[in-house]
Order: C-alpha cells, then structure tokens, then sequence
C-alpha cells in the first residue's frame, strides 16, 4: 500500500468552522454537511465533510467522513490521499488523522473516515478543542498520480442559530410550600405569545428533605435543543449553581425535568444565624435558557495561489513563504478579550448598577457601559439619580432587546436577527448612543428592507434621521410608491401605495 508523500505540494485545503458547536441537535445517525466545495484540480470533483455530533457507528464518538458527491466529472474513480485535521483557537493541530491512498468513486460510502471522543472535546479538552464553542476542522487532499495540479483553498463557515433567555423567579412563601403545591411561571414574548413555561415542585424525601425539580416546556415549534441553567441567590447577593441540564427537543407537548443541586433544607439553612438564600422567606433563581434553531448561515470562499496577493491572503488567515505554500491560521487577537469580558454579561461578579425592565433587573459594570455608550457615560459621571440610586430605568425596552444590546457592548457579536429584532436593536442602539450597534443595526434594516415592512423602514430612518437608510429606500422604491403624510390618533405618520 503506498505511503502518503508530504512533500506533495499541489494541495486541496479545506477549513470548515462550526460556531456554535455545542448546539447541535442531530441524534445518534443524524449529519450535518458542510458546503459543497468543488476542486477544479481533480476532475472538477465535488466533495462534502459529513459531521454526525453524537456518532453513526459508536455513540460516544463525533464522527467525520470526507465524501465525494454524485458530482458532473466525467471521471468515476480518483485516487488520492487524506489529511484531516482539528484546530486550536490559535491554529494549532490539536488531532491529526492521516489516510493511506484511497480510490474514492462518485457517492462514494463512506468515503476518509476519522473520529473524536466526546467526552475528549466537551469535557477534557474542551478549551482546545471548543474556543468559543467553535470546532475548526481542516481538510487536504493531495492527488497521487503524478499529474500537475493548482492548490486550491477553501474557507468555509457554518453558524448554529442560538436564542437566549434570562430572567428571575421568585418564590414568595417558599417554607410554607408543601408536596403537592406547584409554583408556576410562563415567559412570553413582546406579542404576549407563550414561549416557556416553568413547575417548580417537591419530590421524595422526608418533610424539609424533598428534592427539588423543575418542568421545563418549550413552545416555539423552530427549537431543536435547549440548555437550561438554574442559579439561586444567596446572602451575599451573588448567585450559587443549582444544576443545568442539556435536552434534545422533541417539541412543545414534551416535558423536560431539571432536579436542583439543592434540597429543599438545603435552601433553608441558615450561616451565622442567617437565611443563606431565603429572604423574608423569598426564594431567587436566575435562570437562562439557550435553545438552538436550526442553521443561521453556511458560507465558502475559495482562493487561488498565484491569483491572491500576500496581504490578501493574510487578511483571510493565511499566509505564504517562497514557495507560495499556504496555511490556514483561524487565529483572532479579540477573540480571548471577547470571552474574558463576555462572561461578566448578565453576571453579579463585580457588578455595580442594574439594568431594569418591566419584568426583570440584570446587573452591569458601568465602567463597560460607559466606554461603549457615551449617554451612559454621561449618566454615570454625574449625579443623575440612576448614579445615585444604583438603577437604570429602561422600561421601554423589552428583556430580549436588553439582552442583545448588553451582549454586544460586552462582546461585540451580534446574533442573528430577524426584521423585528433588528428594528428595536436599531432604536435602542440610537436612543444610548452606542454607534457600532447602530451602523450594523443599520446595515441589517437595509438588507431586509422590502415592501412589506417599507414603510416601517422609512417612519425609522426619518425619526432616528438616517441618511443611509433614507437613501437606500429612495433608490430602492421612488418610483414604485406614493407617500402620503396622514395624521393618526394625533400622530402623523407615512403611508405607501405601490403603484
């Protein structure tokens, strides 16, 4: 059997990063692919990597295969040579599988096959393998019959979708609670629609003994797996882990059951003669769900040697020497900065102030929000009574507006965003000054403009008067609407007609 020769220099690379990793919901046999990458320097061949996250052969393994495609090439079998390789955050090869040369045929099954064990990349060794929950996979294929060929590169992205939710709950009474009571609360969206709801209640144990549980229900139809994080507040004002649990959804008639870290005697004890977590015998738990929805985007670009200039190559994560052989560097300098700050997001730890809603209060650094946003800066350089009173009112936003503008001042990512999302993010972007936020805010509403939500396009870029936004729909619907100035409920507002 011949042997792989590395010195081979025409190369097909092939890097394929999954943000987002921890959120993928297949089961046991269940793939996601990558995009379709087609090499133009073996037959015009078109190739996938398969990913199955809980295994297809052995359950406590992800497994990879290379697969070549049902593709156009007029050649049926090729011969060539794999490498497949796993990345650090900072391009190291942190596993490496090398493959004898293989005669792979058109829907070839099941093509260069390679495995890692799970528990070696969400437990071990995690933070090599998942730097912010993002697996970096890269591919080379050499051909090995001697013929010439270019290399080729691709770079390819897929984004897991992923929604948060955090919020308080409170459980007034909570010594009094007996085994057949039930506390119950339901969170909703801004449309008062239902989107979790939540049981807590006591089982087994002898009186003051009882485990604690909590029933999860989740009724968005798109959710495919949820992780759900229970917190409970202490006397100290900091929060202790009560447990989190990781579920595959199978839709909203389904219940899930998270039992708490905690007793219910537990949570009465008491430390120097006080209540460590009951308040006027008030219980506190912030909890924070994450669910995933599907894909959120999957893109590739391919470069060629010889056509990309250095500096080119290098602002893609790349990099040459003299004879112009390439490697792929996912690095990114921000990227531990990002992490670092992001876990203060929604945290207690060194908080100072607090961001309050109708229905809940997160804590903040008021050191962070005023470098991101110059009203907060100036709100917390004077003696304005948010300063003084440790709170800052923000009422007419809604919980997951806050939260989306909170995680990018921290992090500086931006979810994925839908039209009405987007829209509140832009006002609140607008209304503390945080011009970053705007301008993508911006970009987003510009992408998504159509003649359904025009006019509400419009009525944003005239009140927050953004030339760029206004300039856009004039280019995009001037001759194709009428507008009108009409006055409603003593408001006056814009109305289109398209024509």
């Amino acid at each position: 059997m011949a042997t792989l020769d590395y010195g081979i220099k025409s190369t097909c690379t092939f890097l394929w990063k999954i943000e987002n990793f921890n959120y993928l919901w297949m089961k046991y046999s269940q793939r996601i692919e990558s995009p379709v990458f087609v090499v133009d320097g073996l037959e015009n061949t078109e190739w996938v990597v398969r990913l199955y996250p809980r295994g297809n052969w052995f359950a406590d393994r992800i497994e990879f295969f290379l697969h070549r495609k049902n593709d156009r090439s007029c050649t049926d079998d090729i011969d060539v040579y794999f490498e497949l390789e796993f990345l650090s955050g900072s391009g190291k090869t942190v596993c490496s599988h090398r493959g004898e040369k293989q005669t792979l045929s058109k829907c070839s099954y099941p093509g260069f096959y390679s495995t890692l064990c799970r528990e070696e990349v969400f437990v071990r060794n995690k933070s090599e393998y998942l730097p912010l929950n993002t697996l970096s996979a890269r591919c080379k294929i050499w051909r090995c019959d001697g013929k010439d060929a270019v290399d080729k590169y691709f770079l390819a992205e897929t984004r897991v979708a992923v929604q948060r939710r955090s919020f308080h709950w409170q459980i007034e009474n909570f010594s009094t609670i007996g085994c057949n009571d039930t506390k119950h609360l339901v969170i909703r969206s801004i449309t008062n629609q239902i989107l979790m709801t939540f049981d807590l209640y006591f089982t087994g144990g002898q009186l003051g003994k009882e485990v604690i549980d909590i029933g999860i229900r989740v009724f968005k139809p798109n959710a495919k797996y949820l992780t759900f994080k229970a917190f409970v507040l202490n006397s100290n004002g900091s929060f202790t882990n009560c447990g989190m649990e990781e579920f595959l959804w199978e839709g909203c008639k389904e219940k899930r059951t998270l039992t708490l870290l905690l007793s219910k005697k537990q949570l009465q004890s008491t430390e120097h003669g006080l209540e460590k977590y009951l308040k006027n015998d008030i219980l506190t738990f912030y909890c924070e769900c994450i669910f995933s929805t599907g894909i959120a985007s999957e893109k590739i670009e391919s470069v060629n040697s010889g056509i990309d200039s250095l500096v080119g190559l290098k602002e893609r994560g790349l990099s040459t020497d003299d004879e112009i052989s390439v490697i792929v560097l996912p690095t990114d300098d921000a990227a531990s900065l990002r992490e670092d700050l992001g876990s203060l997001c929604f945290c207690d730890d060194f908080s100072d102030t607090k961001l309050r809603t109708n229905t809940t209060t997160i804590p903040v650094h008021t050191p962070i929000l005023g470098a991101r946003s110059s009203v907060f800066r100036a709100m917390f350089s004077t003696d304005m009574k948010e300063k003084t009173q440790g709170c800052v009112d923000v009422a007419d936003l809604d919980d997951d507006t806050v939260r989306r503008m909170l995680l990018y001042v921290y992090t500086d990512k931006l979810e994925d965003l839908q039209w009405e999302s987007a829209s509140q993010l832009y006002v609140a972007s607008d209304k503390y000054d945080i011009v970053s936020l705007r301008s993508k805010c911006s970009a987003i509403l510009q992408a998504k403009l159509s003649p359904t939500n025009a006019c509400q396009i419009l009525y944003l870029a005239n009140l927050h008067q953004d030339e760029s936004l206004k300039k856009l729909y004039r280019s995009t619907f001037s001759s194709k609407v009428k507008q009108f100035l009409v006055l409603r409920n003593g408001n006056f507002s814009w109305k289109l007609i398209f024509v």
